[in-house]
């Protein structure tokens, strides 16, 4: 007997424990939402170097050059080199630049890049996790899979994670709590 299509998912711990969740119904959306936050936070700090994170930082705080928005999505395009090999840190930098050149900066335009990726890279997760369980499992369970996540994804506070990755908001990280009393069983 198989524990579940989510152990032999070829994806990081994190993801692993999110598509657990996702498939067992006896988690609550808001744990689903907790296993996901977790993911994406794991993610980032495998894949965004802090050395690109600062940079891209000081580049679209520079309120100088912000009438030169062109100016700063050539200074962001020349950390490409920076980010070979990490896809999450790619689409980060991807969208730094889309909101340079929108003419946007300082925090809010960090946060926005941040949380754009951040949304890119669940969605990706979450298209990942169901096209597994599509080929291990039954169609069935990989629609309510992918159901369940997709709850997660629309309670997710992205600015809030995108803030707390890039250093502006200062508020621990989200990791779900353990449970391991008696007590502490399924919510009803």
């Amino acid at each position: 007997m198989s524990d579940g299509p989510h152990r032999s998912l070829k994806m990081p711990r994190g993801w692993k424990r999110l598509a657990k969740r996702a498939d067992k119904r006896a988690y609550a959306p808001e744990e689903v939402c907790d296993a996901l936050t977790e993911a994406l936070e794991r993610d980032w700090h495998a894949e965004v170097p802090d050395s690109v994170c600062r940079r891209v930082r000081d580049i679209l705080g520079d309120s100088q050059s912000s009438l030169f928005g062109d100016q700063r999505a050539e200074r962001l395009e020349a950390l490409r080199g920076e980010t070979a090999g990490y896809p999450l840190c790619n689409t980060f930098l991807d969208y730094a630049i889309f909101v340079a050149e929108r003419g946007q900066f300082g925090d809010e335009a960090l946060r926005e890049a941040a949380g754009k990726a951040l949304a890119d890279r669940a969605a990706r997760g979450a298209r990942q996790i169901e096209e597994h369980y599509c080929r291990e499992s039954t169609l069935h369970r990989a629609a309510h899979v992918r159901e369940r996540i997709e709850t997660g994804i629309m309670q997710l506070d992205i600015d809030g994670i995108a803030g707390r990755l890039v250093g502006i908001s200062k508020s621990g990280s989200s990791r779900p709590a353990k449970r391991t009393g008696l007590d502490e069983g399924v919510q009803l």
